[in-house]
């Protein structure tokens, strides 16, 4: 499996963190970490969220890029993790 953390600015809105869950586990990544953080200056939401999945990452980011609220998202790290029997 391959873990991934993504950087993610959205709007301030309510919904904004149910719906990047939402299209997260939709496209087939579980969610390991997350912390959101406002930022009062930009009235943005700083996200950053690490998930796991044997699906591409850049499905997942073509996805989140597509929701209104969300400005910009990077991809900070990919770790294979090995699996033990």
């Amino acid at each position: 499996m391959q873990q991934y953390t993504l950087q993610i600015l959205a709007s301030q809105q309510p919904t904004v963190l149910e719906r990047l869950l939402q299209v997260t586990r939709y496209r087939g990544f579980e969610v390991t970490e997350i912390n959101m953080l406002p930022d009062v200056e930009s009235q943005l939401f700083e996200i950053e969220m690490t998930v796991e999945s044997l699906q591409p990452i850049e499905r997942l980011r073509l996805q989140l890029n597509k929701l209104f609220d969300v400005n910009q998202i990077s991809i900070q790290q990919a770790i294979e993790q090995q699996c033990r029997a």
